[in-house]
């Protein structure tokens, strides 16, 4: 077995351990979106099909989700453990598949085994997928995968898989419009450099473009009737864009995109553009420069946003890499070539691995009291609804078993801006006749008080709820409406 592939294998099995161990130190998963997943898993096992309504959403509501990766995971739920392990498993092989393209695009092993071991440790990618039941995990290495058979579209068959999965992948996530997007920018560039896309590549590329975009309508057509455009944003209000980018600072996003692949990534694009594979570079900064548009016209959240600009970044590191380490080997120092490459990979460890670890967070148990929760699912107030922050709706369903007020799968939700409004509002007044009223009409009888809903909504308590008469603390931060 040749070096490279044994390095590779340790890198893969170390980011696996080591993800498993952070992922089996909790009996909980990470944040409200891993329990919005896990629901929707545990529906499709329930009713056996697809989900189309879901009864505690927004107090009761039609969804339309892409349900593949759902269906995925509660068809393997047989396996033990299967929802801690596997998207553990699907992400891990994100070094393998960075590897690949790497190797295919600079035909040098050393910098693509060490452009893989950054991978591994890319800090959102690790925080935002260790212990969490993310689609992510399952969408990043396919659409990695898409990327790579574009390269290599010329062999029968990744053109085959190229092809399936332009089927596949609408069915999986919404980011799928990201792929769609990254192709127009792809065709764009090349006619801006006077490139020709000719051949196999530009058959499989329109191919893909409008198979994806049909299926796409096919299976959100309602939502495109109702929202149009807006469903790349998937409908998130501005008032929910406000609370994502109000906790964003340059200085945080430069540190959880990664120092390595920031500074690599930048420096490799522009080698990368003055090399012999500028067609197939193009074809990589196109996701890159899709996402900045997305998020420059808030059409993507901020973390989504960092996510794809992190894995598409690192891809281009192994270009600066190669061209650092070739450097290296022809100075005088050549003779320490190996001790440089050892110390370059501690400098890629410490700041890769210890952002990872330090930007990860278990919300759970930081910011939530679980027994709290569990006292609410208790009460025999089975169409009570339970007032909480948008980003914690799927984590008060999931454990109280009651109707949330609302959460963040915005598509088809009844009023959302209105809701989150009203939310803020009950939050932060000072008028108890205010927040009554919007209590009374949507029939709230709990509200979670949590520090992750104090930190939202920039409070230290409800100015409000000391009328007795009205309002009961039933525990530290559940307050009952009574009256």
């Amino acid at each position: 077995m040749k070096k490279q592939t044994i390095l590779l294998l340790l890198i893969v099995l170390f980011s696996f351990i080591l993800r498993l161990v952070i992922a089996f130190q909790s009996d909980y998963f990470a944040d409200d979106d891993a329990y919005s997943n896990l629901r929707l898993i545990e529906m499709i096992k329930e009713k056996k099909s697809l989900v189309t309504y879901d009864p505690l959403s927004y107090g009761g509501r039609d969804i339309i989700r892409p349900q593949l990766f759902h269906g995925v995971m509660a068809l393997l739920s047989f396996i033990p453990f299967s929802l801690k392990l596997l998207p553990e498993v699907f992400i891990s092989a994100l070094p393998i598949i960075v590897y690949l393209i790497s190797l295919e695009l600079t035909k040098d092993k050393n910098s693509s085994v060490i452009t893989a071991f950054i991978s591994s440790f890319i800090p959102i990618v690790f925080s935002s997928t260790v212990n969490q039941i993310s689609v992510y995990s399952f969408v990043l290495p396919l659409m990695l995968l898409m990327f790579y058979s574009l390269l290599r579209i010329n062999d029968t068959r990744f053109l085959i898989f190229f092809i399936v999965m332009s089927f596949v992948m609408p069915w999986i996530h919404p980011s799928a419009f990201v792929f769609i997007i990254s192709l127009l920018f792809y065709i764009v560039l090349m006619v801006s450099e006077s490139m020709s896309l000719s051949g196999i590549r530009k058959e499989a590329i329109t191919f893909s473009f409008f198979s994806m975009l049909l299926v796409s309508m096919i299976l959100f057509r309602r939502v495109f009737l109702q929202y149009g455009t807006s469903i790349v944003r998937q409908n998130i209000p501005d008032l929910a864009f406000d609370y994502y980018f109000s906790n964003f600072s340059l200085s945080s996003s430069l540190l959880i995109v990664g120092v390595i692949p920031l500074v690599f990534g930048i420096f490799g694009v522009y080698y990368g553009l003055h090399g012999r594979r500028k067609k197939d570079v193009l074809l990589l900064i196109s996701p890159i420069l899709a996402t900045f548009l997305l998020l420059l016209l808030k059409m993507i959240d901020i973390s989504s946003g960092i996510l794809f600009l992190g894995v598409f970044l690192t891809l281009m590191t192994s270009f600066s890499i190669r061209r650092l380490l070739n450097y290296f080997s022809i100075t005088k120092l050549s003779r320490y070539y190996s001790p440089f490459v050892a110390v370059f990979i501690v400098v890629i460890a410490v700041l890769g691995v210890v952002p990872s670890i330090y930007y990860y967070e278990n919300e759970l148990e930081g910011k939530y009291n679980v027994d709290d929760l569990k006292f609410i699912a208790e009460a025999e107030e089975n169409n009570a609804v339970v007032l909480s922050s948008f980003d914690e709706g799927n984590i008060v369903s999931y454990f109280t078993g009651k109707k949330n007020f609302v959460d963040t799968n915005f598509l088809l939700a009844p009023s959302p801006i209105q809701r989150l409004g009203d939310a803020e509002v009950v939050y932060k007044t000072f008028s108890e006749s205010k927040a009554l009223e919007i209590m009374k009409r949507h029939n709230i009888k709990y509200i979670l008080i949590s520090e992750n809903t104090k930190q939202t909504y920039g409070i230290d308590r409800i100015l409000y709820v000391g009328d007795l008469s009205c309002f009961k603390h039933e525990r530290e931060t559940i307050y009952k409406v009574v009256c």
